[in-house]
C-alpha cells in the first residue's frame, strides 16, 4: 500500500513538472511571436513614408499635392518657382521669353514652351506627365485637375516679396529654400539702394516710360520695371507722374499719354523700356533738355518684362549701375 501510494504521488509529480514546462514553453512561443510581430510592425513603420501633403493655395482651396512634387508646370510665376529652387518642366512663352535674368537659374535644362498663358495647349501639359501644375487664375482650374494637382498662386494675395516667397516655398515644400532666398534679395536690395542715395541727391526725380508709335506709356510703381526703380531704389517720380497714377485709379489705358504732352511727365531723368516698338520721336521730345542733356536711358525690355523677385532684383542692380555710370559722365 505503501508503495503504490509513493508510485501514485511519483506520477502526479511527473505530470505537474510536464503541464509547468509545456505551459513556459507556450510562453516562451507567445512571447516569441509577439516580439516577432512587433518587429515586423516596427518595420513596416520605419519603411512607410508619407507620399502627399495638404497645401491651402491663394484662394484659399485645401489641395492634396505631391510631399516633393518633380514634374512641376507653372503657367505665370515662373521666377518665384525659381526662386525657391524648383525647375518647371514647361511654362508660357511670355515668363520664358522675355525672362532673361531668369535663365541663370535653369541653364542646361529645358523648360517646354506651352504657348500662351491664357490658351496653353494641354496635349502638350498632359504629355510631360507632370505631378503639380501652378496656375495664377481660378478659371484654369477646371482644366488643369484632368491633368494634375492643381494650385493657385496668386502674387495680388499677398502683401510683399517676403510674403511670395514663403507662400510659394510652403506649397512646393521648399521653405528652407524660400528663406535663403529672402535673406538674399533684402541684402542686394539694400546695397543696389544704397549706392543710389550715394550718387543720386535727394529731390531728383526720374521717369520710367514705354514709347510706341501713338503714345507714351507712363510705367508707375508696382509694374515691370517701376518695381525695380521706384520701389527697390527709391527713386521718385515727378508730381506729375504720381498724380496721373493716382488718378489712374490702376486702370493702365489712363497712364498712358500723347508725344504732345510728355514733357509735362518728364523728371530729371528718363528711363526707357525699350521692347523693340517701332516709332519715329517727334520734336517735342528732342526738344526735351533731358533728351539734350544726354539724361535719358535707355533699358533692354526683354530684362525689364518680368515682375517677379527674381527679375526685379536683378534689374534694380542693373539700372543702379547704369544710372551711376551716367551721372558719372554729367
Amino acid at each position: 500500500m505503501v508503495m503504490n501510494k509513493y508510485i501514485k504521488k511519483s506520477i502526479w509529480v511527473m505530470l505537474l513538472m510536464s503541464l509547468l514546462l509545456i505551459m513556459g514553453a507556450c510562453g516562451s512561443k507567445n512571447e516569441d511571436t509577439s516580439q516577432e510581430q512587433e518587429g515586423t510592425n516596427d518595420d513596416k513603420e520605419s519603411t512607410t513614408t508619407e507620399t502627399t501633403r495638404i497645401v491651402t493655395d491663394s484662394v484659399g482651396r485645401e489641395v492634396e499635392v505631391p510631399m516633393d512634387p518633380q514634374r512641376v508646370i507653372v503657367d505665370w510665376d515662373l521666377g518665384h518657382v525659381l526662386a525657391v529652387g524648383v525647375v518647371p518642366v514647361a511654362s508660357t512663352t511670355k515668363v520664358i521669353g522675355y525672362g532673361e535674368f531668369l535663365k541663370e537659374y535653369y541653364q542646361g535644362q529645358d523648360i517646354v514652351d506651352l504657348g500662351n498663358e491664357d490658351a496653353v495647349s494641354l496635349e502638350t501639359a498632359t504629355s510631360l506627365k507632370p505631378d503639380l501644375i501652378i496656375t495664377f487664375a481660378e478659371k484654369n482650374i477646371e482644366q488643369y485637375e484632368k491633368i494634375a494637382p492643381t494650385i493657385v498662386f496668386s502674387t495680388d494675395n499677398y502683401d510683399g516679396v517676403e510674403a511670395e516667397i514663403t507662400a510659394i516655398g510652403e506649397m512646393l515644400n521648399h521653405q528652407e529654400d524660400a528663406k535663403k532666398f529672402i535673406a538674399d534679395y533684402t541684402e542686394r536690395a539694400k546695397v543696389a539702394e544704397e549706392k543710389i542715395k550715394a550718387v543720386i541727391p535727394e529731390g531728383i526725380t526720374f521717369s520710367l516710360f514705354t514709347l510706341s508709335e501713338k503714345e507714351i506709356a507712363v510705367i508707375p510703381s508696382g509694374n515691370s520695371g517701376g518695381d525695380a526703380m521706384y520701389d527697390l531704389l527709391k527713386l521718385t517720380a515727378p508730381t506729375s507722374i504720381q498724380k496721373l497714377i493716382e488718378d489712374s485709379n490702376g486702370d493702365w489705358q489712363k497712364q498712358r499719354i500723347s508725344w504732345e504732352i510728355v514733357g509735362d511727365y518728364v523728371g530729371d531723368y528718363v528711363g526707357i523700356l525699350d521692347y523693340d516698338q517701332k516709332y519715329e520721336t517727334t520734336s517735342t521730345w528732342d526738344n526735351l533738355d533731358v533728351v539734350k542733356n544726354n539724361k535719358v536711358i535707355t533699358f533692354d525690355g526683354k530684362y525689364f518684362f518680368s515682375a517677379d523677385p527674381i527679375s526685379v532684383i536683378n534689374q534694380a542692380e542693373h539700372m543702379a549701375e547704369q544710372i551711376i555710370e551716367l551721372v558719372h559722365k554729367q
